[in-house]
């Protein structure tokens, strides 16, 4: 297009046209291959923000390939342990930990926003632990405030804080997801250790005193330190975090998880010990495992620091 200025200098206009097809869909491309590497992938894009009963369908797949996997593996786990308990306990912590969190974002997208999932009754003994003095905030705030307290460090304003909005819960979180498989597979190497070390102490006879004398031993000494560890963990890989952000966590989470761990798992190892034989008592642990790393999994990453 052409125009004059003062009736003497002419200036051409001309529209470029790169940058509007810069914009168009790669669809229109002539090359056939990359035509149908875009439909695909248009595709899949689509099919994964398709939605179940409020559950995308990636997280269905995942979860459903998952448990198909374990079914699968259960007929091959008495032999596989006979061979080697390690690597029979290695590959069940890969399942049932990967069910554990496919779970716990299945739930994320079906209610589109984090849960604390950290029973009131919990909250209640922490604030109670910690002392009326301690008590940051006035009497409204306390309830809010409280599940962010729990050694009652008062928050301030330059202080991370935790955000309970999921945009994203529709996504699968792939790398949460693989990381939290690969802590169950590291687990393994202290949970079979763990387990020969406290058959091999106690005596065989299954008595409800050489039973508590187990379940006290695993409770007192295994569980606080495997929490402990597992923030450490979900704070340094998971979330790339720094010392900072770890000393928040470990204020916020440590105490009242270890609270909840104290309501499940005593009753659970008692019965273990008592009534399970030497080989399912790593799996049956684990199997009950998968409630509590469901709680793990949504507890550290409703309180993950952004």
């Amino acid at each position: 297009m052409s125009f004059q200025l003062f009736n003497r200098d002419q200036i051409d206009v001309r529209y470029d046209d790169a940058n509007q097809n810069s914009y168009r869909s790669k669809s229109n491309s002539p090359i056939p291959f990359i035509r149908w590497i875009d439909r695909c992938r248009d595709f899949l894009r689509r099919l994964c923000q398709m939605k179940v009963f409020k559950i995308s369908v990636t997280h269905l797949v995942v979860l459903i390939t998952w448990i198909l996997l374990l079914l699968k593996f259960t007929s091959h786990y008495r032999r596989l342990y006979q061979t080697s308990a390690l690597l029979a306990t290695m590959c069940t912590n890969v399942l049932l930990f990967g069910i554990s969190d496919s779970m716990a974002q299945s739930i994320l997208c079906y209610l589109s926003t984090h849960m604390d999932p950290i029973p009131q009754v919990i909250d209640d003994m922490v604030n109670r632990f910690r002392g009326p003095a301690q008590v940051v905030g006035d009497d409204n705030d306390s309830d809010d405030l409280s599940i962010f307290n729990d050694y009652g460090e008062p928050l301030d304003d330059e202080d991370p804080v935790y955000d309970y909005s999921a945009p994203d819960s529709h996504k699968f979180n792939f790398y949460r997801w693989f990381c939290f498989i690969c802590w169950g597979f590291i687990l393994s190497f202290f949970q079979v250790p763990w387990y020969k070390f406290l058959n091999y102490f106690y005596t065989e006879d299954p008595t409800v005193v050489q039973v508590l004398e187990r379940v006290l031993s695993d409770q007192l000494l295994y569980s606080p330190v495997s929490i402990y560890c597992f923030f450490t963990y979900s704070n340094y890989v998971m979330e790339n975090g720094n010392a900072e952000t770890f000393n928040k966590k470990i204020q916020v989470l440590y105490l009242s998880t270890l609270g909840c761990n104290y309501l499940l798992w005593p009753m659970v190892q008692f019965i273990n010990f008592l009534l399970m034989p030497k080989h399912l008592q790593v799996p049956f642990s684990s199997s009950v495992g998968i409630l509590w790393n469901c709680f793990l999994s949504m507890r550290n990453a409703s309180n993950s620091i952004n």
